[in-house]
């Protein structure tokens, strides 16, 4: 006898168990008591002890959801490059549209942050009011930079990756201090790749 799947049995299978919400209840509660600190008395009063004194939690359970006081106040726990973007990365061969690949590559990883609840509107307009948060930022990045040179150096030299990996970052820091008109995941990707045209377009312009 074949039993039917109603959508009532679909929709609770798909729904969250209560202890994914409340891990995203907890993670969410200490984002928005990092945010209210800054917001109140700047980032040097928003202590990893007063994080927690805010959002009613142990330091423990901080820092199993987050690595440190900036990454609670952007919202990010870390930047991962997963088995999937590594594999597809991959696959290209050699030099050939290394920068480009780059550039999806790096814009997925982003893209994959916003999936995870990071805005990346709201992160900038949080480092327009506080620009004193822009270099903890930047060194959050910087994990990630050294995670995709290593893995860069699969297809080229040491010294090709870490340049075509710094010129690719540098767009992304570029998108980090202004408005985008991209918002979708395809967009973001070829404005990271027009960023690194532009940049090199301007370097040879100057050799001219």
């Amino acid at each position: 006898m074949t039993t039917r799947t109603t959508d009532a049995t679909m929709s609770t299978r798909e729904r969250p168990s209560l202890r994914e919400r409340k891990k995203v209840e907890t993670r969410t509660a200490i984002h928005e008591a990092a945010l209210r600190l800054v917001a109140e008395s700047g980032a040097g009063q928003a202590s990893v002890d007063a994080i927690c004194s805010e959002a009613g939690v142990s330091s423990r359970t901080f820092f199993n959801y987050f690595p440190s006081k900036v990454s609670a106040i952007v919202g990010l726990s870390a930047f991962v490059v997963t088995d999937a973007q590594r594999e597809t990365f991959l696959r290209g061969a050699g030099e050939k549209g290394l920068v480009r690949d780059l550039c999806t590559l790096v814009g997925d990883i982003m893209d994959s942050t916003a999936r995870d609840g990071v805005d990346r509107a709201a992160l900038r307009e949080l480092l327009a009011r506080r620009p004193e948060l822009a270099p903890d930022v930047i060194k959050l990045a910087s994990e990630l930079r050294l995670q995709v040179i290593a893995l860069t150096e699969e297809r080229t030299t040491p010294e090709r990756a870490q340049l075509a990996v710094t010129l690719v970052m540098s767009a992304v820091d570029c998108a980090l201090h202004r408005p985008l008109d991209a918002d979708d995941d395809a967009e973001f990707t070829r404005w990271l790749f027009d960023a690194v045209m532009t940049m090199q377009a301007l370097a040879r312009e100057s050799l001219d």
